[in-house]
């Protein structure tokens, strides 16, 4: 494996020494025992970059672990540079494992790791769209894509599947069993699992596929493609949902991941057991599968009204 398409050159140059593109490397080997997806270890370098930086304005040294005076003021850095709270818990996670390699492999006799505290997150209940909205994107989409069937296909998968952006981008022709309606996916972890897609998304991908015929020789290709023929990003296919919930007047602050918690949140509401949603998704806890999944307001004031002794529906004035 090319270990440099994997550590971003921004972050080599800060240095540029041999030694430390040694413990880069050996930094690379370590993440990838611990099983983490291609796309996490490449998140994982891209958050060092402002730590090397912060390093080398202070003469420090990226081989050994930061000293405890240092930890405050480092904090400071990154909170200067403007990154949100989301974006600093990330790089200090990323700082933290980091510093934690380098004890394990005797590159610093001491771990301050520990001190290096998470700013808490304040969490809101995940945004999910509505049928209605889901309706109206899905057919502004059909309407649009005359031309362009990939979008059309790939916009009814995210919603039929819920899978996650990084899972479809990553998704080869080979993958998609149609006969039985199945898709093969390589999760995070490199986990792998079988997800069910629909028929309205059978022949939307069948339409896209037969529609540029080279890729249905190319069975080991990329199955959503840009127009170099090379796999979609997850950015690209990020901004290709923007684009069209813009077009469509639905709130542009959706994402992909919006169309993940609204996959779980119908099936949920659906009457779906909370085992097979966590299946279906990927999730190692059920824990995990309970964030993304809550019932709506109208949902939830259904399930009162049937379920609860003195609801609207069974109290008259």
């Amino acid at each position: 494996m090319f270990k440099k398409k994997y550590i971003p050159i921004k972050l080599i140059d800060i240095f540029h020494e041999k030694d430390v593109n040694a413990i880069l490397d050996k930094y690379f080997d370590y993440l990838k025992s611990k099983s983490l997806s291609d796309n996490t270890i490449k998140n994982y370098f891209r958050d060092l970059i402002e730590y090397f930086d912060y390093l080398k304005q202070n003469n420090l040294l990226p081989n050994k672990s930061i000293e405890r005076d240092h930890i405050r003021k480092m904090l400071s850095f990154l909170i200067d540079k403007g990154f949100s709270k989301l974006s600093i818990s990330r790089k200090i996670s990323a700082i933290k494992s980091y510093i934690t390699f380098l004890d394990k492999f005797n590159y610093s006799s001491d771990n301050y790791s520990e001190l290096i505290t998470i700013p808490k997150k304040t969490r809101s209940l995940p945004k999910v769209m509505t049928e209605k909205e889901i309706n109206q994107l899905i057919k502004h989409v059909e309407i649009n894509t005359k031309k362009n069937l990939r979008d059309d296909a790939l916009i009814e998968l995210l919603y039929s599947t819920g899978l996650r952006v990084s899972e479809v981008a990553n998704l080869k022709i080979g993958d998609i069993n149609f006969e039985k309606s199945e898709i093969k996916i390589l999760g995070k972890g490199n986990k792998q699992r079988v997800v069910i897609f629909n028929n309205k998304s059978k022949e939307k991908i069948i339409k896209y596929l037969k529609n540029d015929k080279r890729l249905i020789s190319l069975n080991t290709g990329a199955l959503f493609q840009n127009k170099y023929k090379q796999s979609l990003s997850p950015r690209s296919i990020q901004r290709l949902l923007k684009k069209y919930l813009n077009f469509s007047g639905i709130n542009s602050k959706y994402s992909t991941h919006t169309l993940r918690h609204t996959f779980a949140t119908h099936l949920l509401e659906g009457g779906a057991d909370i085992k097979v949603i966590q299946q279906l998704l990927g999730h190692s806890s059920p824990e995990t599968t309970k964030i993304y999944t809550h019932l709506s307001s109208p949902a939830l004031k259904n399930v009162y009204n049937n379920s609860h002794p003195r609801s609207f529906s069974k109290i008259k004035n």
